[in-house]
């Protein structure tokens, strides 16, 4: 009977096709929004992460004979990083950007004072920046936001495959040129607050002038909460077509980094 003998180029598409797989799947399930939520356990996350790998494995194109133990090896496992890890970020700017617009929006209305811990960060963010948070997780869970970033994730590896090319430079200048408009977005989304509490702001800059004794800063402070209250319920609608909006614009940039000129 004869014995069965495996070289070390075999070794290595076996090792490399699982482990630089699971490694490039981890960095992106660390980064991008709601697989990343400190709520969900890390042994959930290794076990997503295993399970694509598992799948994903035995699909991808010829991988480079490299010794898995020698420097090569270890740059091709960071170039995985990279790039999992940048496919994520895209997305989660997204969802950082309505949290800052929460951020602005509660102090301009003086729901600044109203904290929580955020499920998805583990950090302190406002009552508004976390409403806004659920409120786009729920959107992006309903419109299968997760399972397209996995799609985009299983076709990375046949648009870059595994081996020491990396995303290109001016690819990743696409990815920061577009995070460079990241306050500009969130501005965009609370503009109405902003304007609406700018005219009650006048308007109580007026009273006071025509009429010192009626001291509507005394009283201002119940009438901006409660304005507050109002303008978030009046732009509460045209929430959604904005994340749409950014969503589309994220993955479309995905697509753009992910091309090998």
């Amino acid at each position: 009977m004869q014995d069965l003998v495996f070289t070390t180029e075999e070794i290595t598409a076996v090792l490399g096709a699982y482990v630089w797989t699971f490694v490039k799947i981890c960095a992106m399930l660390a980064v991008a929004p709601v697989f990343s939520a400190k709520s969900v356990p890390v042994k959930i996350k290794v076990a997503l992460a295993m399970a694509c790998s598992v799948v994903v494995a035995p699909t991808l194109p010829p991988l480079p004979a490299v010794d898995f133990l020698s420097g090569e090896a270890f740059l091709i496992m960071v170039n995985q990083i990279v790039i999992g890890a940048a496919i994520g970020f895209v997305l989660q700017f997204v969802f950082g950007v309505f949290v800052v617009a929460g951020q602005i929006f509660a102090m301009l209305t003086g729901l600044g004072f109203s904290m929580m811990n955020s499920p998805q960060d583990g950090v302190q963010v406002t009552v508004v920046g976390q409403m806004y948070v659920i409120i786009t997780t729920l959107f992006f869970l309903s419109m299968h936001g997760h399972l397209f970033l996995l799609q985009m994730l299983f076709e990375s590896f046949h648009k870059i495959p595994i081996g020491l090319q990396n995303i290109p430079t001016e690819n990743l200048w696409l990815m920061i040129s577009w995070g460079s408009r990241f306050y500009m977005h969130a501005v965009m989304i609370v503009m109405p607050a902003i304007a609406a509490m700018l005219m009650v702001n006048f308007s109580f800059g007026v009273m006071a002038k025509a009429s010192p004794q009626l001291n509507p800063f005394s009283i201002g402070f119940m009438i901006t909460i409660i304005l507050g209250f109002v303008i978030f319920l009046v732009t509460l609608p045209g929430l959604i077509p904005y994340f749409t909006k950014l969503m589309e614009e994220g993955f479309t940039l995905v697509e753009r980094i992910m091309v090998i000129p």
